[in-house]
This record gives structure tokens, sequence and C-alpha cells, in this order.
């Protein structure tokens, strides 16, 4: 399988597959082929949508402001994807600590400036105390907030760009979409444009090793039955987040930048019944903030209940999972019945339910500058888009496609470079 002329992409997340489209549409590459490997069987990544009954859930990434992801907005737009209302801005039973918040976070603001060696949970202590910072964290449903590398600046920002708390932000008014169908079928629509431009695909290949040659490199896969698999390639990206990258030989990230990376686990669960109780409450499209394990939970319209949690409290029910369905959902049913202060005698038990855990559902750079670069890269012909962890974006599918345009671009002019450098040469000649 051997070509002088081979861009591999390894991983067709959002970021994978948005790098290939720029790469494939453009002239520049005209005589490359470009191929995408990918470990699981399907393209998606983190956009991952499954079908109940007759409508789609999103396991994965599952919503959208076009105020706040211009890339994402404009994709839906091209691709014609039917959206509707992400309607989850109406808090319902609100938060002790909700009152007087918005005012408080906003006098609070012009003073991160001055506290970049600070986190955001230190930040607050220092002007309102440590029992009142973790009630305010813990009314606002994001247990991220209370971990040391969030600063004062990205915890503002976490605060502002997520529906469920941006009204206690001057972003209150933004609106929020997700696609009636999921975002799987936007990762499809993207993977049918790259395969109709020609990229080739190759699922159920993981990388395990590259080695690395005077004019390409080549790259060792591990096969659905753990063959060996070796592809050759003259340039490579590869659109992974740092986790996936830590098991490979490339020596990451102490070779590649001076910055380091973590993560935090994400955990969504889905609950649906054979008829919409929570009408009677007037909880639908409505979302509450509470102090127990389920943290944020959502009435989506006659359909189905959720909850999202991040940090410990989605390791926790990990864990909750691990028990027998029965244990699971008792536990669930209970915690809903806290949370609303509804007998659990009045409320039905569930007919079916969903879970997806991400132990890395959220990676970033543990340094808070926003200076990190576009992209990482080596004079070898490999190059890091990473992901959303390496954008200063706050959001799954906005950060992943521009990680795969940053790497396109840089790839670009390095090849035009190239092309300008050979025809001098033949023009010298």
């Amino acid at each position: 399988m051997l070509n002088n002329k081979v861009i591999s992409i390894v991983g067709a997340g959002v970021t994978g597959l948005s790098c290939a489209l720029k790469l494939a549409g453009s002239e520049i590459t005209k005589g490359y082929t470009i191929r995408i490997f990918e470990n699981g069987d399907k393209t998606g990544g983190r956009a991952h949508s499954i079908k109940v009954d007759d409508f789609s859930i999103d396991l994965g990434a599952g919503r959208f402001s076009p105020a706040l992801h211009p890339n994402v907005s404009k994709l839906v737009s091209e691709l014609a994807e039917n959206i509707e209302v992400f309607p989850f801005t109406k808090i319902a039973h609100p938060h002790p600590q909700h009152t007087g918040l918005k005012e408080v976070l906003a006098q609070l603001k012009p003073k991160i400036f001055n506290s970049d060696n600070e986190s955001f949970f230190q930040f607050l202590c220092n002007y309102v105390g440590s029992e009142k910072s973790h009630a305010i964290i813990n009314g606002l449903g994001y247990d991220s907030l209370f971990l040391p590398q969030i600063s004062p600046k990205i915890g503002y920002d976490i605060i502002e760009k997520h529906p469920e708390i941006q009204c206690f932000s001057d972003n209150s008014s933004y609106e929020w979409f997700n696609l009636v169908d999921g975002f799987s079928v936007l990762v499809k629509s993207l993977y049918e444009r790259a395969a109709v431009l020609g990229v080739e695909f190759y699922f159920e290949h993981k990388l395990v090793n590259l080695q690395t040659k005077s004019n390409s490199t080549l790259l060792e896969f591990s096969g659905s039955e753990q063959q060996e698999i070796w592809h050759n390639s003259t340039y490579t990206i590869l659109a992974l987040p740092p986790t996936a990258m830590s098991s490979l030989n490339i020596d990451f990230p102490d070779s590649w930048s001076d910055y380091t990376y973590g993560s935090i686990p994400l955990f969504k669960g889905f609950i649906f019944f054979d008829h919409p109780w929570w009408q009677d409450y007037n909880l639908e499209n409505k979302v509450t903030i509470v102090d127990n394990p389920l943290r944020k939970l959502y009435f989506k319209s006659d359909k189905y209940i959720f909850f999202y949690t991040d940090s410990a409290y989605a390791d926790f029910w990990q864990e909750e999972t691990k028990k027998s369905e029965n244990e699971y959902i008792n536990t669930v049913m209970n915690l809903i019945s806290v949370a609303l202060n509804i007998s659990i005698k009045e409320i039905p038990w569930p007919v079916s339910h969903k879970f997806k855990y991400w132990p890395n559902g959220v990676e970033f750079a543990l340094e808070t500058s926003p200076e990190h670069p576009p992209i990482l890269s080596k004079n070898n012909g490999t190059i890091i888009a990473a992901s959303d962890a390496y954008t200063s974006h706050c959001g799954w599918m906005e950060g992943g496609i521009i990680a795969g345009k940053n790497a396109a671009e840089h790839l670009l002019k390095k090849l035009e470079k190239l092309a300008v450098t050979e025809r001098d040469k033949l023009i010298s000649e």
C-alpha cells in the first residue's frame, strides 16, 4: 500500500472529517490520496446519537448556539439538517443560591483579570468565603468549576456558554438548538461528502505505532482481529484527543508542546416512561439543578427525562450502572423524587432507559493561557489537530471543527510552499 503522495488522518470524529473535507476540496492536494483511519466501526467520535422509538437522542454532543458556535451553525445550514429548539434555559425549582447570583457574578467579573494564578473556586473564596463558594458552584450544577485548573476566566466562560446557567450572565438571550435526528446525522453527512470527494475510509484501525522515515511515516494499526496493518504516509494528521495519543510512541506532549493536558468524565442518563407525568407538574422543557448526584435534570417535551453530570458524579453513576438494572433505576427514581419533592409513590416506574459514560468526556490544556498554538507539528510531516482540547472554545463540536480546519490550513500552506519551490527549481533548470 505504498504511495508517494498520501495524506493520512487518524480519527473520524468531527475534527478528522472537517480536516479531510478542507483538504479534499483544495486544488493543492490534487494527486494526493487522502485516507481517514478510525479505531471504531463508524464515524462520529463524541457525536453519538441513537434511535429510541420514533425519535433520536444524543448520548454525546447534543446542542449548539448560533451565537457561540458559528461553525456548527453554518454546517447545519449548509447540510440542510432539521433543527429544533433546545429549550433548557428555563430553570424549574430554582436552587436557593440562584437568588441574586447574577448580580454577584457581575460584580466579581471585573476582578478576574487580576486573578490568573488562582482557580475559579479560590477566586470565589477570596470574595465570598469558602462556604458560600461551595454553595454557588453547587447551584450552578457544573462540578468542573471546583477543579484547581479552572481559572476565573474559564469559570466565567463555562457559565456564559452553557444554556442551563447562561441566565446568570449577559448571554441570557442566546438561543440554543439541537438536531431533530441527532448529531450523528451531521457526521454522517460529512462522511458522505468526504467519500464523494474521494477520501478513503478505513474502519477498525487502531493506531499503535509510528515509524518516521526520511520523507514519510510508517503507521502501524491493530485491526479488528488484532492483526498488524501497515500504511505508508507522506503527511500524517492526528485528529485525536490527548488521552488517545498518550499511548503512542511519540513522546506526547513533552516533545511537542509546553502545555500539559487533563480531562474530566461525563455521564448522560435517559429515562423513558409510558406517559409524560412531569407535565402535571409544569416541568415540560425545563431544567432543574439539584444538590444530589443527578445535578442537572431535564424534562424533554412529552418524550423523556435525562440527567447530565460531570467529574466525580459522572464516576458515581458509572459505578451505579455496574449494579443490577433495578438497583440503578431505583437510585435514579429516588433521587428524582428528592429533587422534585414528590413522593416516590406518585412517580411511575420507567419503561426503559439508556445511558452513556464518557471517561474522558472533556479534554483541555491544564494551563489557562489562551495562547495555545492552533496545531502542533514537526518537520517529519506529522501534525496534531487534537480535537477541541487545543482550541480556546468551550464546545465539543465547534472546537473540533476549528481544530480540523486549522490542521488542514497548516498542511495546505506547507504543500503550497513546496509546490512553489519545485516550480522555481524546474524554471531554473
